[in-house]
């Protein structure tokens, strides 16, 4: 049967109370993402590996019911491979990747908001004299309030809220940060108890990336080099941390969502969600006191310090940071650039999610214009309202450009292939075993084909694939000299590696380099990045193969044999990208990277040259790919024949062995590894406008009130909003898996069938707990009814 792994990016906008709603969002992610893992487990398809004993949830089993039907006829795996998130929005990116990562619940976020998410837990309230006289002049504030808010405030509890928080410190943020950060760490403790060592639900050989946006209110200098004067210095408020988890073998998960990494996503979530006037900046020291409170400690202090917020201990004392969302409150970006190359181990469908609970209305064009602004609405406007609401238009286009890039390719590729096919049959045998020794001469052979065919176009091929790997080296011996505490420059040491450069491309003016060439043992030892691209190419081909397995008499090879051998790729992928990470090397090479980091200051000289070449040695030395090719020849032509029917397994050969050619049509247009699976990324949008199974015109969430604090005033306002983000969620979702299914989906009225399960078994859950309005489960419950009535009449 045909499989699929449908794999989700996250974008969570900020919105204050309005993270209420999008906890309901992710909660329901959580669920298709977990029943996906539990249906995988229980039908015996390897690859993750969720807690299977702990009771599923009626929604998890009703999601697994609409999987199950699919999968008559598609096998459909939900994956969640980026998240990225701004103020509350932030905040929920973390809980939700802390469940995934981990396969945890989400019982005590859900408490948290609930309960805590008011304003009488919140604030700190005035006490004494000064709270005395307050309350003497509340029966005006509450008159002055009303005039101004008028139908926000109608409800008793609301207006009674109002009134308390006016009695707060005044000129001071009301909010406690403290409070906050301990309930967070009292939520990831809960979550907690139910950890179980190797429990996830990211799949083998995969990573799960965080993003999480953050403002440095001082912000740090960095320095540009221009033309005249050499450089100039700019100040940089945004920070942007990455939370990373990976499912390198089977129950070990590399990750930085575990126990003992809680203390830096709650200050990751404390300083992203720190509004403005609502709560005080957030300080590592104020992080410092709770934690000491609790007698809680924080085993990655030093390094999250250093490497994540770029701080040194002197630092912590006058440095602090404010709400995510005045730099980046819609973080696309990060997001995007993630997963343009991220791999899936099957045909892959890829969406971008993106969370807006209020968006932007389209105003009437023949409505009346509005007036111009006045002193104070033009500040506010300037200071608060118009940087959280940042066009998304640009990244949006970015997407749309790479999904035409992506086409561009596969018709490249197309138009080049007979031409290729043609050269490299001339090279590998059309029968019988080849051995890996043998598949080594091949590649060889086809190779220099390639670079003689191309003429004097080989000259820039060369030059960029220098360049890249001058790109590559400059940016790891930063990062290993940073390892020792050196200050190291990139732009530095790549004045260090140009002279190194020319001397390496002086051959190539006489035409292709021969093998034992300098620059061709340079690049062997050194291109890593080459090797990347050619794997990334097999597995673009091995896509191709699925529907020839189920539909070319391949009965007896089943396609997860072709998932199989993905797998054992990705492996060498991961192999070869590992080679760029600072922590593969030890110490000897650390330091030789400090040295040249140190003498770079004074310029590139002959001490610096002599360092560079010894460093270069070392890495070619450590890096090992002359034996990573010959393990991977190997898998070509030992475990592809063993996996493979013979005639899909020489069409693979020869695209690898043929890869140079591709590479070098390909390569000097594109300047990446962009050789993925060449799927597009769709976008969705999870929002109450887009959702309008229950919800009819009109339809406003309860948080948006008071400027999107309101859900902090009301108990049944934060229930309303919290079970509307899960019923949006879900229609949403639904519609996201059935576009993957494509033609295997079920027919209109059992496809609404299966959406009423889920939206019933998502009332049954939060019927008992969500008690605040008495009206509010039962009426959701009849709008389900006259829908049905509705739906079948006109069915």
């Amino acid at each position: 049967m045909k499989e699929i792994e449908l794999r989700l990016a996250l974008v969570f906008y900020g919105g204050v109370s309005l993270a209420i709603y999008m906890h309901g969002v992710s909660r329901e992610v959580l669920n298709l993402v977990r029943a996906s893992a539990c249906r995988s487990e229980r039908i015996g398809r390897n690859g993750v590996a969720p807690v299977m004993e702990r009771t599923p949830s009626p929604t998890q089993l009703a999601y697994e019911a609409l999987l199950d039907r699919i999968g008559k006829s598609l096998d459909i795996r939900v994956v969640v491979d980026a998240i990225a998130g701004a103020s509350a929005g932030g905040v929920n990116g973390i809980m939700l990747a802390r469940a995934i990562a981990h396969d945890l619940p989400l019982d005590a976020h859900t408490s948290l908001w609930l309960k805590n998410a008011d304003v009488t837990e919140l604030a700190r309230p005035q006490n004494g004299l000064k709270g005395y006289l307050k309350s003497g002049i509340s029966p005006m504030l509450d008159r002055m309030i009303t005039r101004q808010l008028k139908t926000d405030i109608e409800d008793a509890e609301t207006r009674e809220k109002l009134r308390t928080l006016m009695q707060s410190r005044w000129f001071t943020p009301p909010f406690s940060g403290e409070r906050f950060s301990g309930w967070m760490l009292d939520a990831c403790a809960e979550m907690d108890r139910h950890h179980k060592s190797g429990a996830t639900l990211i799949p083998r050989s995969q990573t799960l990336d965080l993003f999480v946006t953050l403002t440095d209110y001082r912000g740090q200098v960095r320095r540009i080099h221009i033309d005249d004067p050499a450089y100039v210095e700019e100040w940089d408020h945004r920070r942007l941390l990455r939370f990373h988890a990976k499912h390198r073998v089977p129950y070990f998960l590399q990750s930085d969502f575990g126990p003992d990494c809680v203390p830096e996503l709650v200050f990751a979530a404390r300083a992203t969600s720190s509004f403005p006037g609502a709560f005080p900046p957030a300080t590592v020291l104020e992080m410092d006191e709770v934690l000491a409170s609790r007698k809680d400690p924080w085993p990655h202090r030093q390094d999250f310090i250093s490497r994540s917020l770029e701080l040194k201990e002197e630092d912590l004392s006058h440095r602090c940071f404010v709400d995510g969302s005045v730099v980046m409150n819609k973080p696309f970006s990060p997001v995007i650039e993630t997963i343009r190359n991220r791999p899936a181990a099957r045909e892959v469908a890829r969406r971008l999610i993106y969370v807006d609970p209020v968006p932007a209305a389209v105003k009437d064009p023949e409505a009346a214009l509005p007036p111009l602004p006045g002193f104070f609405r033009t500040i506010l406007a300037s200071l608060a309202h118009i940087p959280r609401n940042e066009p998304v238009g640009d990244d949006l286009r970015d997407i749309e450009e790479r999904n035409r890039r992506g086409r561009w390719l596969a018709q490249t590729i197309a138009a080049a292939a007979p031409v290729v096919d043609k050269a490299v049959r001339k090279i590998v045998p059309g029968r019988g075993k080849i051995q890996p020794e043998a598949l080594t001469r091949y590649r060889a052979k086809a190779n220099s084909a390639a670079h003689r065919q191309a003429g004097y176009a080989f000259l820039n091929y060369e030059a960029l694939k220098l360049q890249a790997v001058s790109l590559r080296l400059s940016g790891l011996m930063v990062a290993l000299a940073r390892k020792q505490g050196q200050d190291a420059r990139q732009d530095g040491l790549l004045s260090c590696l140009a002279e190194y450069m020319s001397r390496l491309t002086e051959s190539l003016e006489d035409g292709p380099p021969e093998v034992g060439d300098e620059v061709v043992l340079f690049l062997r030892g050194l291109d890593v990045d080459f090797r990347i691209r050619r794997l990334r190419f097999a597995i673009r081909k091995l896509n191709s193969f699925y529907q020839q397995v189920a539909g070319k008499g391949y009965e007896e090879r089943d396609p997860g044999k072709v998932d199989e051998f993905k797998s054992l790729l990705y492996e060498q992928i991961d192999n070869l990208v590992h080679r760029w990470d600072a922590g593969f090397y030890g110490k000897s090479t650390v330091d030789l990277a400090s040295q040249l980091a140190d003498v770079e200051l004074a310029g590139p000289g002959e001490k610096s040259s002599v360092i560079l070449e010894g460093l270069v040695a070392q890495l070619k030395s450590l890096m090992g790919l002359p034996d990573l090719d010959r393990l991977q020849d190997e898998l070509f032509a030992v475990k592809g024949a063993e996996l493979l029917p013979e005639e899909l397994w020489r069409d693979l050969l020869r695209s690898y062995v043929g890869f140079a050619f591709y590479d070098l049509v390909t390569l000097p247009l594109l300047q990446s590894n962009d050789f993925s699976e060449v799927s597009e990324i769709l976008i969705d949008r999870i929002s109450p406008k887009d959702a309008c199974r229950l919800s009819g015109e009109g339809f406003r969430l309860k948080g948006a009130a008071l400027n999107s604090f309101g859900a902090f005033f009301n108990r049944g306002w934060r229930e309303h909003d919290y079970l509307w983000g899960r019923l949006n969620a879900a229609d949403r979702l639904i519609s996201v898996v059935l576009s993957a299914a494509g033609p295997g989906k079920p027919d209109a009225l059992e496809e609404e069938a299966l959406r009423d399960q889920i939206f019933k078994a998502i009332l049954e859950e939060e019927d008992p707990k969500l008690t605040a309005d008495p009206a509010l489960i039962p009426s959701l419950r009849a709008m389900l009814l006259v829908d049905n009535l509705v739906a079948a009449r006109e069915g």
